[in-house]
């Protein structure tokens, strides 16, 4: 077993000694032969002894962040799980964070090495999961993901849109955290010009990372409010039979909803095509209640708030990226049993989803209208 498993959970030791030391050392990863870890040739035979090499794999030893194996190696060549990763990245920053003991993905049980680790990214905003409130503990982590992970824990920075890799265009999955670390030189690439955001990512390449973008990481990460509700927040389960006008408004983004007409339109207004505000203020107008057109507007007029836990149909839920109200860029209504109705996007379209569908972003309080 790595020691990375072994050691989870504990706080890395204080960097005064060697912040001085290691200032002005080279983070440039160079690529070589076909890797990212051109540094890490010799990997397995470092010791945390040449701390101040500038090795990156002697750096996660001498942090704390992550060890070796039983027989002195450190295993620079293989994949790293994303349990693995929660835990390194956790010990990097040391983060506070919300310790309510409660679970945040299915397949996070208590008592694991990474469970603090995983639940501590989930209420950062680090990781959203996979649909049905999975993370993947076991499942090896990708460069994409590792680049995805490291560029919310530097707090999301602008990015150049200009493809960096020939193999990432823009707009496409993780170009925004991938174009973020080649333009601040934390990674590069293959020989051949391409990143392969889905090749599994190894030991010595997690090193390299974590160290190149221990600047931009330093000191980020605490948590204050939790940008996830815990899997034993669900929303109140009304009965059928809601009446008035958010009777109608459920009624009407239910059938919206399930019909095969209806389809996502940006700036749609209906009657068929729709984006997300345009959809709640559709709902709404099939009750004789009126919305203001866009989410974030539509955050700032409910009513009341009341914690998510206790929507009701006809209230309405939001997204932010930075977690208050001018952030909030997406709104769905609250139906019945538990769903949800919402615009989501060209590729999904306008669905029914359970209320905890995207935890990630997912704002705490939903609106409630009169």
């Amino acid at each position: 077993m790595s020691t990375s498993q072994s050691r989870a959970g504990q706080r890395r030791p204080a960097r005064t000694r060697l912040s001085a030391a290691l200032a002005g050392v080279a983070t440039v990863a160079v690529a070589a032969g076909a890797s990212l870890a051109g540094s890490v040739a010799s990997a397995d035979s470092a010791t945390a002894a040449s701390c101040l090499t500038g090795n990156a794999i002697a750096w996660v030893k001498c942090e704390g962040i992550a060890g070796g194996y039983a027989n002195g190696s450190f295993g620079a060549e293989r994949p790293v799980t994303r349990a693995e990763v929660a835990a390194m990245m956790f010990r990097q920053v040391s983060p506070s964070y919300v310790k309510n003991g409660q679970q945040y993905f299915n397949d996070v049980p208590a008592g694991k090495y990474y469970t603090e680790p995983v639940a501590w990214m989930a209420q950062a905003g680090i990781t959203g999961g996979y649909s049905g409130r999975l993370y993947g503990p076991n499942k090896n982590i990708s460069r994409g993901e590792l680049a995805a992970f490291l560029y919310r824990l530097a707090g999301s920075p602008a990015s150049s849109t200009t493809a960096r890799f020939k193999d990432m265009k823009s707009g496409q999955t993780f170009s925004k955290p991938i174009n973020w670390m080649a333009t601040n030189k934390l990674i590069s690439g293959y020989r051949d010009g391409t990143f392969r955001p889905g090749r599994n990512v190894t030991r010595g390449e997690v090193a390299i990372m974590l160290k190149n973008s221990n600047s931009k990481v330093v000191g980020r990460g605490n948590v204050r409010t939790p940008q996830m509700n815990p899997l034993s927040v669900t929303v109140e389960r009304a009965s059928s039979t809601t009446t008035g006008w958010k009777g109608k408004a459920i009624d009407w983004a239910t059938a919206k909803a399930t019909s095969s007409k209806t389809y996502y339109q940006y700036g749609g207004n209906g009657p068929n095509g729709f984006d997300c505000s345009g959809f709640t203020t559709g709902a709404f107008a099939a009750g004789g209640a009126s919305l203001p057109r866009t989410s974030k507007a539509q955050y700032t007029a409910a009513a009341t708030k009341v914690p998510v836990s206790q929507a009701k149909p006809g209230d309405l839920v939001y997204w932010s990226n930075n977690g208050s109200a001018s952030g909030v860029y997406h709104v769905a209504i609250v139906v019945e049993d538990g769903k949800i109705a919402h615009a989501r996007n060209p590729a999904s379209g306008v669905t029914l989803t359970n209320l905890d569908y995207s935890p990630s972003n997912m704002l705490p309080q939903a609106g409630r209208f009169k």
